[in-house]
């Protein structure tokens, strides 16, 4: 019998211990985006001081009054047209205030003709329940627009006055050297003093 061989023990595959993933690098967080800075209002930005205030003043105030046409105001009068959508007479008027029917009668005519006091038109306007709004509006755009007119008008007078001396009116059509001017005129004019503005 051939000796049996010693049984060499098997081979132990070596177990490869698990290694943990490698740890990601961590994503940059968005970047927001830079905030806008914040805009001082426009009344801070350009702050407009003395009479320029006060010309805004007044526009914000008065631009609620229509700026109506003589050809849509009442033929007779406002008295007369809310006298009659009313349905009040110069009588009743007249014992609202104090007065005779004849003076109620003469406030009618007077206010057509645009010759009747504030403080008449107060009193007939409070008699039938209503107040009076008056305001002095520029007749087309605002305040700052009726001084950039006279300055223009003033500057073209200037400069006509300037080239034809003897004759200014007989410059009808400027040429661009001339408005060039009238524009420098016009600034100035905006920039100096109001009185000035208006001799």
């Amino acid at each position: 019998m051939k000796p049996k061989k010693p049984h060499s023990p098997a081979r132990k595959t070596p177990v490869k211990s698990a290694k943990p993933p490698p740890a990601r690098a961590p994503k940059p967080a968005p970047k927001s985006p830079p905030k806008p800075q914040a805009r001082p209002p426009a009344a801070e930005i350009i702050a407009p001081r003395g009479r320029g205030r006060q010309r805004e003043a007044i526009a914000a105030e008065t631009r609620a009054f229509p700026r109506m046409k003589p050809a849509a105001l009442p033929r007779a009068g406002w008295i007369r047209a809310i006298r009659d959508a009313l349905g009040i007479s110069q009588a009743q008027i007249a014992r609202r205030v104090g007065v005779s029917r004849a003076t109620v009668q003469q406030w009618e005519r007077a206010e057509a003709r645009r010759r009747i006091t504030v403080h008449s038109l107060d009193q007939v306007a409070a008699a039938m329940g209503c107040a009076v709004a008056l305001a002095i509006v520029p007749k087309a755009g605002t305040l700052d627009d009726v001084r950039r007119r006279q300055a223009r008008a003033k500057a073209i007078a200037i400069v006509k006055k300037e080239d034809a001396p003897e004759d200014p009116d007989a410059v009808t059509d400027l040429t661009a050297a001339q408005r060039r001017r009238v524009d420098r005129i016009v600034a100035r004019l905006l920039r100096g003093s109001p009185r000035r503005l208006w001799k």
